[in-house]
């Protein structure tokens, strides 16, 4: 991927980082100037529903992360206005993990209406699409196909390694990436020119590309999506 490609992606991630620091700074000069408002209003809970709210905006309210987020926010917050006979606290992963649930059935109701559904478990494909469901486990796929159109990888306590130096691209695909509690390693050809539009809470994205190869053009990969608890490996070679 050419730098300046790279320091397009880094600019829309940073447009939205400063929208999020923005917010915490008004979020403390307003806690300055005694306003006298309920205290709730300038607590943590709030500002993770703040974060969390900027975060899912991003994404349309497609992805867990940012609704995970204000939800977290939402049951601390809740907990320390009502005075509930019962922790509410103790409810809040069950929570997590049922939206979590929904979200995985709606995301593969929505796979079926673009493709037939099949899950991938390891070895080689030729597809053009390609989705891999790995939960409570580990998958390792070689993409071989040479009109690659993009695919949807769902990843929870486990591994996924995608290979993709044997396959090819002819214009744009698009992989959406789901990571709970678990680690995505992607390989691709130093050609193509990847655009990394993932969002993160309590996970990172690593892009260990090489640097200064110009990418070819009409070869492009859109990595979406959201990390969650985990981690996103980007090669190339």
């Amino acid at each position: 991927m050419s730098r300046l490609n790279r320091q397009q992606d880094n600019s829309g991630n940073g447009l939205w980082a400063g929208v999020i620091v923005l917010c915490i700074g008004l979020f403390y000069f307003l806690d300055r100037l005694d306003l006298h408002l309920p205290h709730w209003v300038f607590s943590w809970p709030m500002l993770l529903i703040v974060i969390g709210f900027v975060m899912a905006a991003r994404r349309k309210f497609q992805g867990p992360s940012g609704i995970i987020l204000m939800l977290v926010g939402t049951v601390f917050l809740v907990d320390d206005i009502v005075p509930f006979a019962w922790d509410l606290r103790r409810f809040m992963w069950p929570i997590i993990m049922i939206i979590i649930g929904v979200y995985l059935i709606g995301k593969a109701s929505t796979r079926k209406q673009q493709y037939d559904e099949y899950v991938v478990r390891g070895g080689s494909t030729s597809d053009d699409f390609l989705q891999a469901t790995t939960i409570f486990s580990g998958s390792n796929k070689v993409v071989l196909s040479k009109d690659f159109k993009g695919g949807n990888i769902t990843t929870v306590f486990g591994g996924t390694e995608l290979n993709f130096m044997q396959a090819d691209i002819n214009g744009e695909a698009v992989l959406d990436i789901t990571t709970l509690f678990g680690g995505v390693e992607i390989m691709v050809p130093a050609s193509w020119d990847v655009k990394l539009d993932v969002n993160t809470i309590f996970g990172g994205i690593e892009d260990k590309r090489l640097i200064g190869v110009m990418p070819t053009p009409g070869k492009v990969l859109i990595i979406k999506g959201s990390c969650t608890f985990g981690g996103v490996d980007l090669k190339s070679y």
